[in-house]
């Protein structure tokens, strides 16, 4: 036994036990191990971006034990047991998940490990671009001392092969383009979307019911609803490309990946400055696209056909800092399939975000119940103007989170110029001034606008400044979250604590009202303390591909996320995108309330 206070008497069980592995190890490659490794497959194949499983074994003879994952501190005896896999290219090892360890007792020194019989399921991710047909090669070397009296080190390559099906499979993928279509519905609802589709809903309505030949109306109306489709397709496309580009290139891009670019942060800001002061009718653009083909048959609804295009466009490029409910799932399934996939479930998407106006431009019977313009149009559209202005204070707000208070002025700066320019088009742009004077105004307000949107980049660009992100600030002083990091999360999941993980952004409208009125609440907060949760933030408001990878292997691609990892289960419980107070005690209590 030891003697407390004597610490060489307290070192020499260590001492003996590190002694026996030295005279031991020499004679390892002649005697048989007492731990017999295995790795065998827990599923007949693997698909393309989807999960599967490999059973890992380690069965040691009666007796005998080996030790944990994580390396020996202070004085317990053993050394870590460690496993390498071995992958073909862009296969993915999830965190691996061990069962709860034995202690023992060498020499009067305490551990803990596994004795008998062990078995670890280890989940991969294959790639989505695997070609079927061919087989999975996986490897892994284990590495392991086995102790009783005596310790004798050991170790084994193994490896198995899966053979590759082909994929997505079609329950899931019609499940994906369903939830697809209502998370599109859902984006029309968002505050920065809805002042754009209400206006254009407005204008068929207006078709609808001024036209002098209903035939002829009814068909423009339904040309100007393909083309808003067509917008909404095309920049939903081109989004999707560039997504699957990226994430080909090995980089971790998720829905709103383009709001981690202050660049693209910043030329948002002036178009929603923009379209704000065109909607409080500092001056006028779509008038002037609509009568474009005025007075020439042949050209007649031109102007309109592009102004219901480039508002479809729009309205997607405005719609990403929000997630809609039921597009987690589907943007990160599309995300984890092939290239045919992903795009179909974009369509889906598009479709179900331009599906309401384009009901509308079809059946002249609905856009005749919508109000009749009147007096009340101008004044409903300086309405919607301050929406466009709580945008741009929202895209200031994630600027200055990104690069610090120098970006947001430049930003303001930048915002002034934009808005001469604008005044100086609307004062003299209109079509009732002189050719001469129009192009003059035109050009001095080009120069404004574009010269204040590139000194904005400039300094959007430029080293960030000394000044802490306000909401970094926010974060810092907050000590109920805790920076979240894998290591973090399994260390406390080692210790069997519950672990409630908050994957968002400061540019994610949808988290950020989700964090103010449901997980900053103070009964919320009360009973993460009575259930000892511990609070981790990913936050993945800059590009962070630990982050991205975490999430792809929660198969997602976006965020809000909210995963509750309950002790003793190996997957998290996945929370809804849209949080109330109520519901995450529900959450807490069906799943941690019962365990304590």
């Amino acid at each position: 036994m030891p003697v407390p206070g004597n610490r060489p008497l307290r070192l020499a069980p260590l001492l003996a036990a590190l002694l026996s592995v030295a005279l031991v190890a020499p004679l390892a490659a002649q005697e048989p191990s007492p731990v017999t490794a295995s790795l065998e497959a827990g599923e007949a194949s693997a698909r393309p971006g989807e999960v599967f499983t490999l059973v890992l074994g380690l069965d040691m003879a009666p007796g005998w034990h080996v030790y944990g994952p994580e390396p020996v501190t202070g004085l317990a005896a053993g050394l870590p047991t460690t496993i390498v896999w071995d992958l073909p290219p862009g296969f993915v090892a999830l965190p691996l998940e061990w069962p709860q360890r034995e202690s023992f007792s060498l020499s009067g020194v305490e551990s803990q490990g596994y004795s008998g019989s062990l078995r670890l399921n280890a989940r991969f991710r294959a790639p989505a671009a695997l070609p079927p047909g061919k087989e999975a090669a996986i490897g892994a070397r284990v590495e392991w001392l086995a102790c009783r009296v005596e310790c004798m080190p050991g170790g084994a390559s193994l490896k198995v092969s899966l053979p590759i099906v082909p994929g997505p499979r079609g329950v899931g993928f019609a499940l994906a383009l369903l939830l697809a279509f209502a998370g599109g519905l859902i984006l029309n609802l968002m505050p920065c979307v809805l002042p754009v589709l209400s206006l254009k809903a407005l204008s068929f309505a207006r078709g609808a019911t001024g036209a002098r030949r209903p035939t002829n109306s009814r068909r423009r109306g339904l040309a100007q609803g393909l083309y808003f489709t067509a917008g909404v397709l095309v920049s939903f496309w081109i989004f999707a490309g560039a997504l699957l580009v990226l994430r080909a290139g090995g980089l971790a891009a998720g829905w709103g990946f383009q709001l981690q670019d202050p660049s693209f942060v910043s030329v948002a800001a002036a178009i929603f400055f923009l379209l704000g002061l065109n909607l409080f009718g500092v001056f006028e653009l779509g008038a002037s696209l609509t009568r474009l083909g005025a007075g020439d048959p042949r050209r007649e609804g031109r102007g309109e056909a592009a102004s219901s295009f480039l508002s479809g466009f729009f309205a997607t490029a405005v719609a990403t800092p929000c997630t809609a409910p039921f597009m987690g799932v589907a943007v990160g399934y599309a995300l984890s399939q092939g290239a045919a996939a992903a795009l179909g479930v974009f369509s889906a998407l598009g479709l179900g975000m331009a599906a309401p106006l384009l009901a509308i431009s079809a059946l002249p019977g609905l856009a005749r119940r919508l109000p009749k313009p009147g007096a009340w149009l101008p004044r409903f559209r300086q309405i919607l103007g301050f929406p466009m202005m709580a945008a741009v204070i929202w895209m200031a707000f994630v600027l200055a989170e990104l690069r610090g208070a120098s970006a947001l002025l430049a930003l303001l700066e930048g915002l002034l110029a934009a808005g001469l320019g604008a005044w100086v088009w609307g004062n003299w742009g209109g079509l009732d001034r002189r050719r001469r004077d129009r192009a003059i105004a035109a050009a001095l307000a080009l120069l404004l606008a574009a010269g204040g949107i590139a000194w904005s980049v400039r300094g959007a660009v430029a080293p960030k400044g000394s000044a802490a992100g306000l909401a970094g600030v926010e974060a810092k002083a907050d000590g109920f979250w805790l920076p979240w990091s894998r290591e973090a999360l399994e260390e406390l999941r080692r210790r069997g604590a519950p672990v409630f993980v908050d994957f968002t952004a400061a540019w994610c409208l949808s988290c950020q009202v989700n964090e103010a009125l449901a997980l900053d609440d103070g009964a919320v907060r009360a009973r993460f303390a009575e259930l000892g949760v511990a609070a981790l933030k990913a936050d993945w408001t800059t590009r962070d591909d630990g982050v991205g990878r975490a999430l792809a292997e929660l198969e997602r691609a976006s965020v809000p996320l909210y995963a509750l990892y309950v002790p003793g289960s190996e997957a998290p419980v996945i929370l809804p995108e849209l949080l109330t107070p109520a519901l995450v005690l529900r959450y807490l209590d069906e799943n941690l309330a019962g365990s304590r």
